[in-house]
């Protein structure tokens, strides 16, 4: 294959991420961490400042990246924010995938980076997740920037490639804390390859190819990189300092402390095989068997035309990842795609080994199993991010927000409306443990009180939202605490004939409503009137 038409198909494939990508991007509700990486945009439009927390919310880059649309989009405040504003970075970053394959065409191979290009554009993993204003997909994206320039420094060693190479790895460091995972991975996989370098000399030589000023450069292009992003450019000496102790956390957050402790083999379960209930049945089968024959055929040393080197450091990263990630307690299923970018890797190799085999038969036949298998991916993809974009048959979804959630939104708006301040009128919004997100996102612009308990001295909102546990405290407010003559009855706000309706924030976390009936009249009035406009229009 010509290099200029392994370009022209990377910049189709890279065409077809995008469209994969861009399509509805609002339509799926916000996840609470969608939602909260909002309101940290929101307050560094609104001026407010970004201070890193060592705590929660990961890296400085989404936010600040974020910040490029936003200012382009002439967005002023945390109001004026929209969905696809949010996920555009995602999206970049998930195409960039594919387009990064361009400078390491020769490396893998330009058959292996063909396939690599199109498993990346179309797999379900990794397209549901481009489209998530989280982390993760910009710490995949950077860490493959590092493997890339890596090997096109060892090509041609220069102070261009190396500062590229601390670039990436100070834009991995501001993205999220698993960086170092992908590091140790990096790190342990290049000297087991020096270690079977049997010959000392060979060793020695190998060494001598990273010479001490681009070292040098290499460091201060990450240290810089990293510490413009954790002290906020400049204006927040503290974020750096916390970008170290952060880890005592996160250490402790990948044992046994978490809810969000799953077995060993959770994340090859999600790839592999998954089904919930009725649903159908999700699997990336073809890239996890293709990838299997890449491992093979690398540790037999034959690459498909691809360089050794590159391919036995690329085959030992992604084991070491696939072993890491899953021995680590703590998992939620968007972290996977830091090792599942490796298979993905591996499985391009694998089809680039294949196709060497000399029988037309064979090549044929897997020309067949390609096409079936890419077209399932195709399939996955369409209905993860469309039918079942927030339903949990889908493999990928993870303690996400349903779609009650908009009738949530519309039902208190409307009361809002119908009362005399509008979006002044006082929402109050009661859940244990502040379990309320994504509320803030759909509330945004409204006065909201937010509360983990139900206050008995605070006044009572004429709408209010709480979940069952704190039902009983609020009902004791409303009903026994006022004075006789004092007491507001209080409609059910989810059905508007004023009974009760079940409402979820996500599956298994219900969410009530209440309106005060003084409100609820004024709005039956008002949609009454309406009618009635309408009906004399008709006449």
């Amino acid at each position: 294959m010509s290099r200029p038409i392994f370009i022209v198909i990377i910049l189709l494939i890279a065409v077809v991420a995008a469209v994969f990508r861009l399509q509805d991007l609002a339509e799926r509700p916000m996840h609470g961490d969608e939602a909260v990486n909002a309101v940290k945009l929101g307050e560094t439009l609104e001026g407010r400042g970004y201070e890193y927390d060592p705590h929660e919310y990961h890296g400085p880059s989404l936010n600040y990246l974020a910040l490029i649309p936003a200012r382009l989009g002439g967005t002023r405040n945390y109001v004026e924010l929209h969905e696809s504003m949010l996920r555009i970075v995602p999206v970049v970053f998930g195409t960039l995938l594919v387009l990064i394959l361009l400078p390491i065409g020769d490396g893998l191979g330009r058959v292996a980076s063909v396939f690599v290009a199109l498993f990346t554009a179309v797999s379900p993993a990794m397209v549901f997740y481009s489209r998530y204003f989280i982390h993760e997909m910009l710490l995949v994206c950077f860490t493959a920037g590092t493997i890339v320039c890596g090997y096109r420094y060892l090509k041609r060693p220069g102070i261009m490639w190396a500062s590229l190479v601390g670039v990436c790895l100070g834009l991995m460091h501001a993205t999220k804390e698993t960086f170092v995972i992908a590091l140790g991975a990096m790190g342990a996989a290049l000297c087991m390859m020096l270690c079977a370098r049997w010959r000392v000399v060979h060793r020695v030589n190998d060494i001598k190819r990273l010479r001490p000023a681009h070292c040098t450069m290499m460091l201060l292009a990450a240290a810089a990189v990293s510490v413009t992003f954790f002290s906020s450019f400049f204006s927040n000496a503290e974020g750096v300092r916390d970008s170290v102790l952060a880890y005592t956390n996160y250490f402790d957050r990948a044992g046994h402390t978490s809810p969000h402790v799953h077995p060993w083999h959770y994340y090859l379960g999600l790839l592999s095989l998954y089904q919930f209930d009725d649903g159908p049945v999700f699997s990336e089968w073809i890239i996890l068997v293709l990838a299997l024959v890449g491992l093979g055929f690398t540790a037999r040393g034959s690459f498909g035309g691809g360089n050794a080197v590159l391919l036995r450091f690329v085959a030992l990263y992604t084991v070491l990842m696939t072993v890491i990630y899953s021995l680590i307690p703590y998992k939620t299923p968007w972290c996977l795609l830091s090792f599942y970018h490796g298979i993905i890797l591996l499985a391009g190799v694998g089809v680039a080994c294949l196709f060497q085999l000399k029988s037309e038969f064979f090549r044929f036949a897997l020309g067949a199993v390609l096409l079936v298998g890419t077209s399932h991916l195709v399939w996955q993809s369409n209905a993860a991010n469309n039918l079942y974009n927030a339903d949990s048959r889908n493999p990928y979804v993870y303690a996400h927000t349903g779609s009650d959630i908009f009738q949530i939104a519309n039902r208190v708006k409307e009361m809002a409306q119908a009362h005399g301040d509008g979006q002044d009128a006082v929402v109050q919004i009661f859940c244990p443990h502040d379990d309320y997100w994504p509320l803030p996102w759909y509330l945004r612009g409204y006065r909201v009180e937010y509360g983990s308990e139900v206050a008995d001295e605070s006044k009572s909102a004429p709408i209010v939202l709480i979940q069952p546990p704190l039902e009983e405290a609020l009902m004791r407010k409303l009903y026994e605490l006022p004075l006789p003559g004092q007491k507001e009855l209080y409609m059910h706000l989810f059905d508007e004939s004023g009974r009760e309706t079940k409402m979820e924030l996500r599956p298994g976390v219900e969410i009530r409503g209440f309106v005060a009936k003084s409100l609820w009249d004024r709005h039956e009035r008002a949609r009454a009137e309406a009618d009635s406009t309408t009906e004399g229009l008709r006449q």
